[in-house]
């Protein structure tokens, strides 16, 4: 028996990557999954490999930054499993400039994707996390459940050329920290993780040097 059978857990973004392994080890875990990626074919990949190992999951692939996308995100997670424990918000890139040549389109895309998405998403699950809280806590049972929010060093430290990314993670960490003290009532442990230089799709381009 896994350490997560019967919870439903919700992560962006992963279809490569970072995501991709949190998926696949939540499901190894026993938690049933909601695959997302901006496109179909990666997550959908996730999606068979999971169920091919015994495991249960289902796709939610578009853009997080679609207005709708975080009310459909929760949506997919109690329409086919039937509530919401664990919520892991991973998906993004980078879009690099100083900030002399930085546009403002350039700003809001990145701010757009690792701080506006995760906070929808968020404000979608509040209701699903809080309702299932109370209805829990009249029934005396105590039902702890998870948000880990994907962050950098970048933004606990700053990095040249990344106004953008680094402004978007350290305010991942005010959401975080804002997030477990509202959230501490519902048992909700609210956390975020903070990377370093990890080889994924997005540090290719980096790592190559070109």
């Amino acid at each position: 028996m896994g350490k997560l059978n019967g919870k439903t857990a919700i992560v962006s973004g992963s279809g490569r990557g970072i995501g991709r392994s949190i998926a696949l080890k939540l499901a190894a875990e026993g938690a049933n999954v909601v695959v997302n990626d901006l496109d179909t074919d990666p997550a959908q990949a996730v999606v068979d490999e999971i169920t091919a190992a015994g495991g249960n999951a289902v796709i939610c692939a578009g853009n997080v930054t679609a207005p709708d996308f975080g009310d459909r995100f929760v949506g997919t997670a109690t329409g086919e499993f039937g509530g919401l424990d664990i919520v892991v918000n991973n998906a993004g890139y980078t879009w690099d400039t100083v900030i002399q040549k930085m546009g403002d389109d350039q700003w809001d895309a990145i701010l757009d994707v690792h701080l506006k998405a995760p906070f929808r998403i968020l404000r979608a699950a509040q209701p699903v996390i809080s309702k299932a809280a109370k209805a829990e806590k009249e029934s005396g049972i105590r039902v702890q459940r998870k948000v880990v929010n994907i962050s950098s060093i970048a933004g606990l430290y700053g990095n040249a050329g990344q106004v953008n990314y680094s402004s978007a993670k350290s305010g991942i960490v005010g959401m975080t920290r804002t997030l477990a003290k509202e959230w501490g009532r519902y048992n909700v442990n609210v956390n975020a993780v903070a990377f370093g230089f990890i080889e994924t799709r997005l540090t290719e381009v980096a790592a190559d040097g070109n």
